[in-house]
């Protein structure tokens, strides 16, 4: 089991050769965005290193809108008037870790945390803010840089998700938000969408009208156009169609269909969109996807932090913890990253509409 830490900077690294979820955690932000971002992603995704007997999945909990780290993951007791907090730190089963009181269940998983306190970020609006956190780039020019899920998708290549997904499930699935551009690497490396947790992806079956028999007829007529053709943008088009034609083919489509689960394991996670999703991502990571992203939206919360912002904090404190929990108890955690990060945090001053403004000089993930 890997030791609990609470990190700031501290110019640690780990040699990219062999990086396990353990080296990953324990390095640095600096070393860890480099890591995640940087050109050697291959030997945390692929099969050319340590990490081919140890396929790592990553599930980002993304959290829109940035929020407070103070009733989150970097609880304070403090006194001052003008510091309204609700939330006072607890323990966890982690010596060295604290979190606020609003998140008891995540409390006792603190030997499975590591928690960065001193992010420090650049830009103060939303879209800006996120492009960095998804990216790794600040957005300062023409050429659009990739999202995480992007990268890792790309990293693997036709030959590694063959392997890794020989029956058609996509790499990267955003779950209840369109997710992010793949910039510069193009459409065929954007995520499969999951609108809704609670219904499949759309599109997946046949139109009404159209048998398979119909529906294969024609799929063979598009290929025979395109025999011999050697354009790259014929070949991608292609590539792109035969990994969706998979997809629709899937033995593993059942992944996606949450009425499987118990109607305990379920009601564990919450009955919120984003609960639902991170039960969802707990099922896709357990058929091979090795990139899944839940989204929870309106962390923004200029007005009325309490109660908008509390009841955003207990849906992750339940999904989060259910999905480490359940994780954990499948042999999963192992090879599985869980990442929970929105684009800044908030201000720990109440403005004059008792809400929390956006903070970049400290935050945390």
């Amino acid at each position: 089991m890997m030791n609990s830490h609470s990190l700031h900077h501290n110019g640690a690294e780990a040699p990219l050769s062999v990086m396990t979820r353990r080296g990953v955690l324990n390095m640095s932000v600096g070393a860890t965005i480099s890591a995640l971002f940087g050109p050697k992603l291959s030997n945390a995704f692929c099969a050319d290193s340590a990490a081919q007997n140890n396929e790592m999945s990553m599930i980002l909990l993304w959290l829109q809108g940035g929020p407070f780290q103070q009733e989150t993951f970097d609880p304070k007791d403090c006194s001052d008037d003008k510091m309204v907090l609700k939330f006072k730190p607890i323990r966890t089963t982690s010596p060295d870790i604290q979190l606020a009181s609003c998140m008891p269940n995540m409390a006792q998983l603190g030997h499975h945390l590591t928690i960065f306190r001193s992010l420090l970020g650049f830009e103060m609006e939303h879209s800006l803010a996120e492009y960095h956190m998804q990216t790794g780039y600040r957005n300062t020019g023409p050429i659009q840089a990739p999202a995480l899920g992007s990268i890792v998708a790309h990293e693997l290549g036709d030959l590694a998700m063959q392997r890794v997904n020989s029956d058609g499930l996509p790499p990267y699935i955003s779950i209840c938000r369109s997710g992010y551009s793949p910039g510069h690497f193009g459409s065929a490396y954007k995520p499969t969408i999951v609108w809704d947790p609670n219904q499949p992806p759309e599109n997946l079956g046949l139109p009404s009208g159209v048998s398979m028999d119909v529906f294969n007829r024609r799929l063979n007529f598009v290929r025979s156009l395109e025999l011999g053709g050697e354009r790259p943008l014929t070949q991608r088009f292609s590539t792109a169609r035969e990994s969706a034609v998979r997809f629709m083919q899937s033995s593993q489509r059942g992944a996606f269909d949450l009425a499987k689960e118990s109607a305990s394991k379920r009601e564990a996670y919450g009955p919120s969109d984003f609960g639902q999703g991170c039960l969802l991502a707990r099922r896709l990571v357990e058929s091979g996807v090795r990139f899944v992203q839940v989204t929870s939206e309106n962390w923004d919360q200029h007005a009325d932090h309490y109660p908008k912002q509390e009841r955003l904090i207990r849906e992750l404190d339940q999904g989060m913890a259910s999905l480490i929990t359940d994780l954990d108890e499948r042999d999963l955690l192992q090879h599985t990253v869980v990442v929970a990060m929105g684009e800044f945090g908030r201000t720990a001053v109440m403005n004059a509409a008792k809400g929390r403004d956006h903070w970049v000089k400290g935050y945390s993930i």
